[in-house]
């Protein structure tokens, strides 16, 4: 992944003619939380320095290299005077005063007297008025409530403001720090592990990702031995900026959302690089706006979170593609937890992925969408403000990318438990069954899950067993089915008399043993005879369960939330199955249809 980064990044180095600091300096507000500045301004007369106030202003854009920004550790000073505010007092102690004294421990720094000189009589200044600057950065902070701001430095003289990024000193000092965390862990004369190249220098502590630390026994080779680390991953210095310029046009362009859930999508090339990735990019960044609202209308099977996708597969196989999940909630956090890495992708895996899409799209009224498998994995309770089921529902995109085997059980666990709480609720139970059977039939056509199919003998029934591909292969399967449907035409009759379904608490919140579904036939049976609604379509239904639950063994072989999820299919599918065993006319004895 790191490859197609720096790739990327060399790409843009070459196209936009950058220099180092332009590479290395860092969009305080890159995700839209900082919208403000707060400027101590010290006046600077004669080699002395004198605190005039802290002012607020708008941030802008234009000016990352007048802020000069450059994030450190959390617990350490940055790379320049200018912080994220998190406690004003923490800020300027850690972020401002800490910064000079990391300064002044290094040895041999490489600055002439006068410059020595002016940095402490800021220091001493800073240092002095401390308690009134924090005073002041506290009062903005109460009037600006929950909104994030940046502190940053500014000098005043006769002649105008000065930010410290349109100061030489400042400029010069952030590149000479940045180098010198490069250079803690290094070796000389040794092949970059992303260039393949022998370089004069390799840096074995790589900040450009958090994820990546040498702070963790974990990451250190060489018998938890930091020196030794640069044999883990060695990356030259060239290498290095290129990630970094990556990064940020990673972070700045292609960032997308699936299923509520944020994403890098990251290409990476075989062959023909720079000619494939100025195209790769273009669609990545530009899809939104080209696609008409004509064709969005016409294509309206594909959401707007698998339009890139849709358009991705088109591409040749000369690109692979890295999904790169990180939980970013936080947006005040620095952190970086990957939730999931999908390697490997090609166009022609999602080529296959949308064909099985629009195969299942053919079955029903409504399409089918990633989003329809996220409703069954997004929250355990629905109470619940967390979004707990994100492994889950990760875990199964990453099976369907990779197409590897999903367990039928783990996935109608889930399938049932959503179908339950829409039954319980009596709320979109019957559209919540059917996202469930797309669920299936999409897995089942992609090869991801084993359905269990026998030999039967043919039945008028069978027009519609065949339609849903191999969910109904088996007898078990069948008579549950249509023992569903039979259930749901009787608490039609029910409501359309009584405006209620008692005939629903022998259904047992869809918790049935097998022996709750062998007694629930003659009960069904007996209810429809008492209603005076035991027509000749409903006997045929019926006979017909019968015959495939005889036909099954005599010990099922179905969990109990397999049994309940094909019950649950046949009340779904009642129209369908009334379809076939009454006129187009006719209608079943007293269900209101």
């Amino acid at each position: 992944m790191l490859e197609a980064i720096k790739d990327i990044g060399s790409l843009k180095i070459k196209q936009g003619d950058k220099d180092i600091l332009e590479i290395l300096l860092q969009d305080p507000n890159a995700n839209g939380s900082y919208n403000k500045v707060a400027a101590i301004i010290l006046e600077e007369s004669q080699g002395i320095f004198n605190f005039v106030d802290v002012e607020l202003e708008d941030y802008n854009s234009d000016k990352i290299f007048s802020y000069l920004f450059r994030r450190g550790n959390s617990r350490e000073s940055n790379y320049s005077l200018t912080a994220i505010l998190t406690e004003p007092s923490k800020t300027m102690r850690t972020k401002f005063l800490g910064w000079f004294s990391a300064l002044w421990k290094i040895k041999n720094l490489p600055l002439k007297d006068e410059e020595i000189i002016y940095l402490k009589q800021i220091q001493k200044t800073l240092e002095n008025e401390e308690s009134t600057i924090i005073s002041r950065i506290s009062n903005i902070k109460s009037q600006m409530g929950k909104e994030g701001f940046i502190i940053t430095l500014k000098i005043r003289t006769e002649e105008k403001d000065c930010y410290i990024g349109e100061i030489s000193l400042f400029r010069f000092l952030l590149k000479y720090l940045v180098d010198k965390k490069d250079a803690k862990v290094f070796s000389t004369d040794k092949m970059c592990s992303l260039c393949g190249e022998i370089k004069d220098t390799v840096i074995g502590n790589l900040g450009t990702y958090k994820f990546y630390t040498l702070d963790k026994p974990g990451f250190i080779t060489g018998g938890f031995n930091e020196k030794n680390a640069w044999k883990n991953f060695p990356v030259c210095l060239e290498c290095k900026l290129e990630i970094e310029e990556g990064r940020k046009y990673v972070q700045s362009n292609l960032l997308f959302s699936f299923c509520g859930l944020s994403y890098f999508l990251i290409p990476k090339f075989l062959w023909g690089k720079e000619d494939t990735l100025n195209e790769v990019l273009d669609i990545l960044v530009n899809t939104t706006k080209r696609i008409s609202l004509k064709e969005k209308i016409v294509n309206s099977s594909i959401d707007d979170e698998e339009e890139i996708l849709d358009v991705l597969k088109e591409v040749n196989d000369n690109v692979a593609l890295y999904f790169l999940f990180i939980d970013n909630r936080n947006k005040l956090s620095a952190a970086e937890k990957i939730q999931l890495l999908i390697e490997d992708v090609f166009p022609s895996h999602l080529r296959t992925i949308f064909n099985a899409k629009r195969w299942v799209d053919e079955k029903f009224e409504t399409p089918f969408h990633f989003s329809t498998i996220r409703k069954f994995f997004k929250r355990s309770d629905p109470k619940s403000k967390n979004d707990d089921l994100d492994k889950y529902f990760l875990e199964i995109i990453n099976k369907i990318f990779k197409f590897k085997r999903i367990e039928i059980e783990f996935l109608e666990k889930f399938l049932m438990k959503g179908i339950r709480i829409a039954w319980i609720k009596d709320l979109y139970f019957h559209s919540s069954v059917q996202d469930a059977m797309k669920v299936l039939l999409f897995m089942e056509h992609l090869d991801l899950i084993d359905m269990e199919v026998k030999e039967m003998e043919l039945n008028k029934f069978d027009v519609i067993f065949e339609r849903y591909g191999n969910q109904f292969r088996t007898p078990l399967k069948r008579g549950l089915l249509l023992l569903g449907t039979l259930t749901e035409l009787l608490l039609r009759k029910q409501y359309s008399e009584r405006s209620a379904k008692p005939f629903m608490k022998q259904l047992k919140n869809l918790k049935m043993t097998e022996k709750d579904f062998k007694g629930l036939l003659p009960k069904v049976q007996n209810k429809l005879e008492e209603y005076d609604s035991y027509d000749t379509g409903k006997r045929r239904i019926a006979k017909a369960a019968a015959d495939y639950l005889l036909q099954s063994e005599d010990i099922w072989n179905l969990s109990l939330d397999e049994m309940n999820f094909y019950f649950c299919a046949g009340m779904n599918l009642a129209d369908e199955i009334c379809s076939i065993v009454y006129d187009k006319e006719e209608k079943p004895n007293g269900t209101g249809e």
